[in-house]
């Protein structure tokens, strides 16, 4: 992962000339300006997403003015927030979370600068459907209908940007609470994750995509059952990438499977009721 994210700052920031360091390899004799790469430990913390890591990268400039360092940083961000890379069969996706701590000089290396840090997400979930019918299913069939030009619905191509956000729809759990001779009813909670670099624009889609559904109500599965909108909740301050910021409780039912009955082939009809069935193959 380290090495495609190096590729990247490599491929898009010409300024550096690639020069894009580890920690141990960049010195006082180091031509500036360049880059310096930190790697951190891993966070498994929400399974449902495989994990996250925290990367820091460091613009060093000559010491003249934190104005060059700002100007490198911001193509650093630009570079690498919501930036969507594969590596080794596994897609990731970048987020930009904010400084390292404040401006600083480096006397020994007659430098100056600032860390950025960054959250590099492994996208295990993008597997989001269950089972037919899917109440994840329905609720990306109706955003699909909803604005289909204006959010990027299916997370395997998906680069949410202000002007396209990304919206993720995720079955976090279900119950069965009732069960017939046809069908058995469930409850299932499903959140709602809304992906765009602007919180303002975060928020904006927040209010579309929960008002819309309240104002829905119900909708429609692939086998013609309804999935009700039981509740809708709103947290827009929880992570977008983690938890959600839409939690859902819905109802649904699922058929029963039919029993499979072997065919009556041949009865015989005869004793000494009339019409008695006294034998069958």
């Amino acid at each position: 992962m380290r090495k495609a994210i190096r590729q990247i700052l490599v491929d898009n920031i010409p300024q550096v000339e690639g020069r894009v360091y580890e920690p141990h390899a960049a010195g006082p004799t180091t031509k500036k300006p360049y880059l310096v790469l930190k790697e951190g430990v891993q966070d498994p913390e929400a399974d449902w997403s495989a994990f996250s890591t925290i990367i820091e990268v460091w613009p060093y400039v000559s010491r003249t003015t934190f104005q060059q360092v700002d100007a490198l940083a911001n193509q650093v961000i630009d570079t690498l927030h919501r930036t969507r890379f594969a590596k080794d069969g596994e897609q990731y996706l970048i987020d930009y979370i904010g400084s390292a701590g404040p401006d600083f000089v480096d006397a020994e290396w007659d430098a100056i600068t600032r860390g950025l840090r960054f959250r590099v997400f492994s996208l295990g979930w993008l597997d989001g459907l269950t089972y037919d019918p899917d109440p994840v299913a329905a609720l990306q069939d109706w955003t699909k209908d909803t604005w289909p030009n204006e959010a990027h619905i299916d997370p395997s191509t998906w680069s949410p940007m202000d002007d396209m956000p990304g919206i993720y729809w995720r079955l976090v759990r279900s119950t069965t609470t009732q069960t017939t001779a046809a069908v058995n009813w469930l409850e299932a909670q499903i959140n709602g994750h809304i992906l765009a670099p602007s919180a303002s624009v975060r928020l904006t889609w927040i209010r579309k995509v929960t008002e819309g559904l309240t104002i829905k109500r119900r909708l429609k599965m692939s086998d013609g059952g309804p999935l009700e909108l039981l509740k809708v909740a709103v947290d827009s301050e929880a992570d977008p990438m983690r938890k959600g910021q839409i939690q859902i409780i819905t109802r649904f039912g699922v058929l029963q499977p039919k029993k499979q009955v072997e065919k009556l082939r041949r009865a015989m009809i005869g004793g000494d009721i009339p019409a008695e069935v006294t034998k069958v193959e």
